[in-house]
């Protein structure tokens, strides 16, 4: 997955929480404390999320982290390789 591919998907995943959570946008900008053009150009996919932004969005959305993230960030493998070092 390119990274403008994966930006649009971790946007289009998290905004698909927020609706399924009944929230607006503009609730979850103020509770995550990030601006809401920020939030709006990251939903879209133009900018990217940095981990803050997902442990912050989480926060707000009561989801945990990990489920926003692509699936490319669940490998096992490199879960295995960590717990080895």
């Amino acid at each position: 997955m390119s990274a403008s591919d994966t930006r649009k998907w971790v946007g289009e995943r998290i905004e698909k929480f927020i609706k399924s959570k009944g929230m607006t946008k503009r609730a979850v900008s103020e509770k995550s404390g990030m601006p809401y053009s920020s939030l709006n150009s990251k939903l879209k996919g133009y900018r990217g999320f940095d981990i803050e932004d997902i442990l912050a969005l989480a926060e707000a959305i009561n989801e945990i982290p990990a489920n926003l993230l692509p699936p490319e960030f669940h490998n096992p493998a490199l879960s295995e390789r960590e717990q080895e070092s």
